[in-house]
């Protein structure tokens, strides 16, 4: 079970204001250990002071609320909004109540929301800070739970492609193959996706980003396949790139480049590396290849609640990779117009190597 007690209690150490006001879902549901909240209307406000911890919400969340609540140790009041008033004038008042003076806010709030809550503070001449990602922060080091979530959403993921294999086949297009996909990941348990399913079929491959299409596959292809499932409030990912029949030289020399730039890059993933050398061991091997200028972007981000999150290994990080980190791996090689190779592996840093939450195997499969 989650300790929401230690992250309160982690929280409260690095709090430099007398209240935190959270009004981010997934933050909200990281600080109280509540997986069923969404970001739907941003229902939701969470009040943390030095004493307390208060989940406002309305009728449409309150029984999941006090469920999880329950689970968590009852560590958190659940208040409905009474709708009679502002749901921020509600909770501004609860600051007034317990004579606090001030209440930072989350400086990824919209602007639009900023002004709402500096308002309302105002008003009873309360003051705002920016909280500069305080609860991110947190989020990046991943407990036992946590680790334990991402490793169910990735075997769902790995066993749906293994489905996969036996399924496609010459003349499906990106669309049937997607479609697929993500129905089996749901049937094997996943509770939703963690990113729209990325299938890129012969010249769509060199697109890392590519949206599936109409396009069907032809004899000879490489098919792109960047995909991951959500479980109980966390998410997976990974990627491989499969044959559709004999590839020619060029693309197992392309195909096996990038096998092993991402073979240095996992073994110079380990506690207190900088990303961007982790970054770099992997580009080397592209670019001794030749390939150096057909490698774009960044070898690796974190993941966790989203399916982007820090820390990252790229050229331009600024991150050291610590215990609990869980990255994604994923170098590849993009010839525009003609096919595109990744592989991606996701892993977490431990405090003595790397644990590799992806088991599909890496070898080039011609179906």
């Amino acid at each position: 079970m989650t300790d929401v007690t230690t992250r309160l209690d982690r929280l409260r150490v690095a709090l430099d204001a007398p209240a935190l006001l959270l009004t981010n879902s997934l933050n909200i549901g990281y600080m109280a250990g509540m997986s069923g909240l969404t970001d739907f209307e941003d229902p939701h406000v969470a009040l943390i002071t030095p004493d307390e911890a208060l989940l406002f919400t309305d009728s449409r969340y309150s029984e999941t609320a006090r469920n999880q609540a329950a689970a968590g140790g009852e560590i958190w009041q659940i208040i409905e909004f009474s709708g009679k008033r502002p749901a921020a004038e509600e909770v501004v008042m609860q600051l007034v109540e317990r004579h606090i003076s001030a209440a930072a806010l989350e400086d990824t709030m919209p602007y639009r929301s900023w002004q709402n809550w500096t308002g309302r503070l105002a008003d009873y001449a309360l003051k705002a800070q920016a909280s500069k990602g305080l609860v991110e922060g947190l989020r990046r080091c991943k407990d036992n739970a946590e680790l334990e979530a991402i490793a169910a959403a990735q075997a769902i993921t790995d066993a749906a492609f293994t489905e996969m294999l036996a399924f496609m086949q010459v003349g499906m297009t990106e669309l049937d193959i997607a479609s697929e996909l993500e129905y089996r990941m749901r049937k094997l348990g996943a509770t939703g996706l963690a990113f729209p399913s990325i299938i890129a079929a012969g010249p769509n491959g060199a697109k890392p980003h590519a949206v599936p299409s109409e396009r069907p596959i032809a004899p000879g292809d490489f098919v792109v396949m960047d995909f991951g499932a959500a479980k109980d409030g966390y998410c997976s990912d990974m990627t491989r790139t499969v044959a559709f029949g004999d590839p020619f030289a060029e693309a197992r020399e392309v195909y096996e480049a990038v096998l092993a730039a991402q073979a240095a890059g996992l073994e110079a993933a380990r506690a207190g590396t900088a990303g961007a050398d982790v970054d770099a061991a992997a580009r080397e091997v592209i670019v001794q290849a030749g390939y150096g200028a057909y490698f774009g972007h960044g070898l690796s981000h974190g993941l966790g609640m989203l399916v982007h999150e820090t820390p990252h290994c790229s050229p331009r990080s600024t991150d050291i990779l610590a215990p609990g980190d869980v990255i994604s791996m994923e170098p590849g090689i993009y010839l525009p117009g003609r096919f595109g190779v990744r592989i991606e592996d996701l892993i977490a840093i431990t405090d003595d190597g790397i644990r590799n939450f992806t088991t599909s195997p890496k070898e080039l499969m011609i179906l």
